[in-house]
């Protein structure tokens, strides 16, 4: 068992308000605050569907038990940092794993922490959420650095919430987005969660 929690969110967005009224001919600064919120909330469903971290950002891989394998594939790529890898007793005290046990493969298309010649996964003894994998997703941390056809597709959709507001949820509760959209995205799309071993 295992669940991926963001820790620390990126401190700017992949397309800035100016960039979004340039886009759309926006004049007004009547609806600016509506704008930012779809921006961020545009990039959000990216990164769902993407399964993708845009810009850098700090999340917690808690997993339970001891890994199967020799690779825990990492759930938010690309992976730019794994930052610490602890384990917990029984009495919540963390203890780090030392890198020399790991090899961090970022090169792979999410990136995965991978297990060194002769070493093995450290043996928590608290019986859920033993080790904790503490990691830095996205392209970087500019604005820049998201490739073109990401940003686009924010821009595209948080454009489309604007002119059709009151009309974007499904029946399910989640947001819609056009095809155009995720045909922009699918390039990008991993298509497995990681996070598991193998």
């Amino acid at each position: 068992m295992k669940s991926n929690i963001l820790l620390a969110p990126p401190l700017v967005e992949p397309v800035s308000l100016a960039e979004i009224k340039a886009h759309a001919r926006i004049e007004s600064s009547s609806d600016d605050a509506l704008l930012e919120s779809l921006l961020t909330a545009a990039r959000q469903w990216c990164e769902a569907y993407l399964r993708r971290a845009l810009i850098s950002q700090t999340w917690c891989l808690y997993l339970t038990g001891v890994p199967r394998g020799k690779r825990i594939v990492l759930p938010r790529g690309p992976l730019l940092a794994v930052t610490k890898i602890e384990f917990f007793d029984d009495e919540d005290v963390a203890s780090l794993w030392e890198a020399a046990h790991y090899y961090v493969n970022v090169a792979s298309a999410q990136g995965e922490v991978v297990l060194r010649t002769g070493a093995s996964w450290p043996s928590p003894t608290r019986c859920t959420n033993g080790i904790v994998i503490t990691y830095v997703a996205g392209y970087g941390e500019a604005a820049s650095d998201v490739p073109e056809v990401i940003r686009l597709a924010i821009k595209q959709l948080a454009l489309h919430w604007y002119e059709h507001r009151g009309e974007a949820l499904s029946s399910s509760g989640y947001a819609k987005a056009p095809l155009t959209i995720e045909a922009l995205l699918q390039p990008y799309r991993f298509l497995k969660m990681g996070g598991s071993c193998a």
